[in-house]
C-alpha cells in the first residue's frame, strides 16, 4: 500500500492528514476449482450452486458465486459484495461453513451469523476478491474491504456507548486458510488518515437459539466473560468454534440469541498500514465433540479418546447422549450413540472423566471413564396413544406426568438438554394421532388434548419394565364454532434470532392444539409455513400464509405485517425496509430510522395491500411508549410518528384479559372511544414451546368455512380487517345486536338494545364471569354459575341477552367472558378468556 501524507500530517501536527487509499482487492474469481484441494493445498474461489449442500433447516443464505475457503478438510462460505440477508448489511461476511470430503462440502452447518466490529463499526464492503487462490500451495486468502462504518443494528443499543468515528479509516478483514488447517483466522488491517482510538473490540455471534453456545467448563452457558472460547454446536452437522483474536472472551451481554464479549481496544496510528489478528474460526464436528476435538487440535492440546457402547436391556441403545465432565465437575464434551449403540469422546489426556448418558424418557446411567466403557440403561417401558375422531386419526398434544410420587430423570442444565416443560416427563404433538414414548416404570398421568374445543382424555397408568401400555383417546368436539378458523399472527421459529424452535415442531404444536392458520412472523425475514404444512402433510388441519415480523428493535417496536409473500430474490425474502444506511455503491448515504407512518404507508403499498398490526404495543421501545399514546384522549404526543390509518392492535401477546385490562385492553378502548375503529388480535408470540404456547390466545376468524383448504390470505386478511373475528383465550364468546356482528354497524344508540351473548368453553375450562362494554367503560359484570349452563349442552354457559344502552351520539359494545382457574393442564399458568371485537352503534 501507498500511504500518500500531507507533510504536517507525518511531523506531529494535532490533526494529521494523509490519504492512505482503500487496500489492493485481488483477484475477483480466484481459483477455479476452489473444492478440489488435495492434503496439502488450500484454495480461494467462486463457489456453484452445485457445489453447495442443502441445509437440513433451510435456512442457509448463502448462494451461487459467494467464495469459498476450502482445505481437504474444512471451508468456510464468504459473501459476495452488494446488499445483504440478516442483520450486517453489507456482504464480504460468512454466510456457511461445513468439512470437506471428496472435493464436496458435506453436514454444512445450520449457521446463523458472525459480526466483525472496532467498537460498534464494521466494514462497508466495497468489493470481496481473492488475495491467494492457494495455487502456490501457501495459505488461501479471501478479502472483504471498504470503509469503516457503525453496524445499522447496533446503533440503537450501542451508538450512546461507542461513539466512533471512523468512517475515513480504509480497512479490509482478510480470511486466511493454511493447508491442512481446521481454523480460519481473521485478520483485521487498517489505514486511517489520523490516529483512532478503538474504545473496545467486539467479538459477536447471531442466531445462537438455532445453534448453542458451548464454552468449555461451564458447558451450555451463555455467560462468556473469561471463558477460552466459544463454540456454536449443532448435534446433526459441523460445528464450529470462536476464539478472539487477543486471548480469553472479555465481559459478555447474552439476550434474544445475540451473545457478544468485550475486550480492550488498541490504537490505529496515523498514517501507517496495521493489522491484527482479530478472531480464528475453528471448524469441526459433527456436534460438540467434533468442534472440541478441533479446537485441541488447533492449540495443540493432547486428548485421548473415549469409546463405549450404550445399552439397554442388553440391546444397542441409538440416539443416547453421553457427557463427559472432569473431576471437579466441569463440563468436556458431549457425543450421540450411532445406531449400535457406540459412542466416541475426546478429552484431555490426562483428565478423569465422569460419563453420564442420557435420553429422554430413560432413567440415567453413569460410570467413570475407564477404557472402553459400557454404560448400561435402566430397563424402561412406554405408552402409546392412539387419537382418534368419527373413525379417524387426528393431531393430538400428549402429556406424560408424573404420578403418586413418580420422579422424572434430570440433567443438569450446562449439560443443554432440552427442559422440561412444567414438570412433564414428555409433550408430543402427535401429527398423525399415534405415538409412542418411552417411560421409566412406574406410574404416570397421560393427557391428550386438542385445543380448547375439544374435552380433554385423561388416563393414568402402570408402566412395567419392558412393556407398553395402550391408551386409546376418542376426541370429542364440544365447542361448535361452524365456518370459523383460529389463527395465531405471531410465532416465531429458529428463521428469528430469539427462537430455537424448528418450524416443522410449530406447526405440529399449531395443529395439535387446534390453530388452523398458524402464522409465521420471523423477525426481519418473510415466510410462511406453507413448506412445513405440506411435509407434515396436515393441510387439512392448517393453512400456511406469509407474514413477518417487522421489528425496529430498540427504536419504535415490533410490527406485524399480513400477508406477505415470500421474495427469495429479494434480501431477507423482502423484508420491508425501515433503515436506510451507506452501501459499497452510495457510501454518501447516511445512516437514518424512518418513520413509522412511511414506513407503514411503503407496505401498505405492496402488491398484497397487508395490514399493519402493533405487535404488543406496551413495554419499553414499542409503537404506543415511543409515540406517547394517551388512552386518556386517543392522541400521541408524537404527532409526526403517528399512524392514522393502522387497524388492528394485538392487544392480547401471550396474555388473557384480566391481566392486560388496564394497559393494552385501556389503550384499545380508549382508541375505540376516540372514534378509531381498530380491532383487537390475539396471539402467543411464541418464541420457545415450551414457555410460550402456540394458539394462546388465538383470533377466531369467520370465513365461512371449517376447511383450511378453502382460506385464501385475502379473505383472512379482509375478515381480519373487517372485525369480524373473537379473541380466544380458551374461552368463545358470540355477540350480535340484532343481525349485526362484531365488527359491523347499526343503529339505535341512545335506546337500550339487547346484546344476544353466548359463552362456550370445553369442560375442563373455567368460566366464572362476564363483562360488558359500553363505550369504553364496564357497565356490568355479571357473575357465570353452574346453572347458567345449557341443560342439554354444558359447553354453553350462558346464552342470554344482555341489555346496553350507548350514548346518544353513537358508541360501541364489546363482550368479555373470563374464569379464574388456569387452563390447566394444556396451558399451564394461561388464564382463559374470550372477548368480541366492538359492535359499533350509530344515531
Amino acid at each position: 500500500m501507498i500511504l500518500s501524507c500531507a507533510l504536517a500530517a507525518c511531523s506531529g501536527d494535532a490533526r494529521p492528514v494523509c490519504g492512505p487509499g482503500p487496500f489492493p482487492a485481488g483477484d475477483g474469481d480466484g481459483h477455479a476449482a476452489p473444492l478440489g484441494a488435495a492434503p496439502g493445498e488450500a484454495r480461494a474461489g467462486r463457489v456453484r450452486a452445485e457445489d453447495l449442500p442443502s441445509v437440513a433447516s433451510g435456512l442457509a443464505t448463502w448462494k451461487a458465486g459467494d467464495f469459498v475457503l476450502a482445505n481437504a478438510r474444512v471451508a468456510l462460505v464468504i459473501e459476495d459484495v452488494g446488499d445483504s440477508d440478516l442483520y450486517d448489511p453489507w456482504g464480504g461476511r460468512p454466510v456457511g461453513l461445513a468439512r470437506v470430503a471428496g472435493g464436496k462440502l458435506i453436514e454444512p452447518n445450520n449457521f446463523g451469523e458472525v459480526f466483525f466490529l472496532l467498537g460498534r463499526s464494521t466494514v462497508v464492503t466495497d468489493s470481496v476478491s481473492v488475495i491467494a487462490d492457494g495455487s502456490d500451495g501457501g495459505t488461501a486468502i479471501i478479502r472483504a474491504r471498504g470503509k469503516l462504518h457503525p453496524l445499522p443494528f447496533f446503533e440503537s443499543i450501542l451508538g450512546s456507548v461507542y461513539r466512533d468515528g471512523y468512517q475515513d479509516v480504509d480497512a479490509a478483514i482478510d480470511y486466511e486458510l493454511a493447508p491442512d488447517a481446521e481454523h480460519v483466522d481473521v485478520r483485521y488491517r487498517f489505514a486511517a488518515p489520523r490516529d483512532r482510538q478503538v474504545a473496545s473490540v467486539l467479538h459477536a455471534l447471531m442466531y445462537t437459539k438455532r445453534t448453542p453456545v458451548f464454552q468449555p467448563g461451564k458447558g451450555f452457558d451463555e455467560d462468556l466473560q473469561q471463558a477460552p472460547y466459544v463454540a456454536l454446536v449443532d448435534d446433526g452437522a459441523t460445528s464450529w468454534a470462536y476464539l478472539a483474536g487477543d486471548g480469553p472472551l472479555g465481559s459478555s451481554i447474552a439476550v434474544s440469541g445475540f451473545v457478544g464479549t468485550f475486550s480492550d481496544g488498541f490504537t490505529m496510528p496515523a498514517c501507517a498500514a496495521g493489522d491484527r489478528l482479530h478472531a480464528q474460526i475453528v471448524i469441526g464436528g459433527p456436534g460438540l465433540d467434533g468442534v472440541v476435538a478441533a479446537v485441541a487440535r488447533t492449540r495443540g492440546e493432547p486428548q485421548r479418546e473415549v469409546t463405549g457402547v450404550v445399552t439397554r436391556s442388553g440391546v444397542a441403545a441409538a440416539g443416547v447422549r453421553v457427557h463427559a465432565l472432569d473431576s471437579g465437575g466441569g463440563y468436556l464434551t458431549r457425543a450421540t450413540s450411532d445406531a449400535n449403540g457406540r459412542y466416541a469422546l475426546h478429552v484431555p489426556a490426562a483428565a478423569s472423566v465422569e460419563l453420564t448418558a442420557f435420553r429422554r424418557g430413560d432413567a440415567i446411567a453413569t460410570s467413570p471413564a475407564v477404557g472402553a466403557t459400557p454404560l448400561a440403561l435402566p430397563a424402561a417401558g412406554a405408552i402409546h396413544v392412539i387419537a382418534t375422531e368419527a373413525g379417524g386419526r387426528v393431531p393430538v398434544r400428549v402429556q406424560i406426568l408424573p404420578a403418586a410420587g413418580q420422579v422424572i430423570p434430570q440433567v443438569p442444565a450446562g449439560f443443554g438438554e432440552a427442559a422440561y416443560a412444567d414438570g412433564r416427563l414428555h409433550v408430543a404433538y402427535a401429527v398423525t394421532g399415534d405415538v409412542t414414548l418411552t417411560t421409566p416404570p412406574g406410574t404416570w398421568e397421560v393427557v391428550v388434548s386438542r385445543g380448547y374445543e375439544y374435552e380433554l382424555v385423561r388416563q393414568t397408568v402402570a408402566v412395567a419394565a419392558g412393556a407398553t401400555v395402550v391408551v386409546g383417546a376418542q376426541m370429542v368436539r364440544s365447542v361448535a364454532t361452524p365456518g370459523i378458523q383460529c389463527g395465531d399472527f405471531h410465532i416465531h421459529t429458529w428463521r428469528s434470532n430469539d427462537s430455537g424452535d424448528q418450524a416443522l415442531t410449530k406447526v405440529a404444536q399449531a395443529v395439535a392444539d387446534g390453530v388452523e392458520l398458524p402464522v409465521r412472523s420471523d423477525h426481519e425475514w418473510v415466510a410462511s409455513f406453507a413448506p412445513e404444512i405440506a411435509e407434515l402433510g396436515v393441510d387439512a388441519f392448517a393453512a400456511g400464509i406469509g407474514s413477518i415480523e417487522l421489528t425496529s428493535f430498540e427504536v419504535w417496536g415490533h410490527m406485524g405485517v399480513f400477508p406477505l409473500t415470500p421474495d427469495p430474490t429479494a434480501v431477507n425474502a423482502g423484508a420491508p425496509k425501515w433503515q436506510v444506511f451507506p452501501t459499497a455503491d452510495r457510501p454518501e448515504v447516511q445512516m437514518a430510522t424512518l418513520s413509522p407512518p412511511s414506513v407503514f404507508d411503503t407496505v401498505r403499498a405492496r402488491r398484497e395491500a397487508p395490514l399493519v398490526i402493533i405487535n404488543h404495543p406496551r413495554g419499553g421501545a414499542n409503537y404506543f411508549d415511543y409515540v406517547g399514546f394517551d388512552p386518556a384522549t386517543g392522541l400521541a404526543s408524537q404527532t409526526a410518528a403517528w399512524d392514522t390509518r393502522f387497524t388492528l392492535v394485538e392487544v392480547f401477546n401471550d396474555s388473557g384479559w384480566q391481566q392486560n385490562r388496564g394497559r393494552n385492553v385501556a389503550d384499545w378502548l380508549g382508541l375505540l372511544r376516540a372514534g378509531r375503529k381498530v380491532f383487537a388480535v390475539g396471539s402467543s408470540d411464541s418464541h420457545g414451546i415450551t414457555t410460550s404456547p402456540v394458539g394462546y390466545p388465538r383470533t377466531c376468524i369467520t370465513l365461512g368455512t371449517d376447511d383450511p383448504r378453502q382460506v385464501t390470505p385475502d379473505l383472512v386478511r379482509d375478515q381480519l380487517a373487517a372485525g369480524h373475528a373473537t379473541v380466544s383465550g380458551g374461552i368463545y364468546v358470540a355477540a350480535t345486536l340484532g343481525a349485526t356482528v362484531p365488527g359491523d354497524t347499526t343503529t339505535g344508540a341512545g335506546s337500550p338494545l339487547a346484546v344476544d351473548v353466548t359463552v362456550q368453553a370445553a369442560t375442563w375450562i373455567d368460566v366464572t364471569s362476564i363483562e360488558v362494554i359500553v363505550d369504553g367503560q364496564t357497565v356490568d359484570t355479571i357473575p357465570v354459575m353452574p346453572g347458567d349452563a345449557d341443560p342439554d349442552n354444558p359447553v354453553v354457559r350462558w346464552h342470554k341477552p344482555i341489555t346496553v344502552q350507548p350514548q346518544a351520539t353513537g358508541g360501541f359494545v364489546v363482550i368479555a367472558a373470563y374464569g379464574t382457574r388456569p387452563l390447566e393442564p394444556v396451558h399451564p399458568g394461561r388464564v382463559p378468556f374470550g372477548v368480541t371485537e366492538p359492535i359499533f352503534v350509530a344515531p
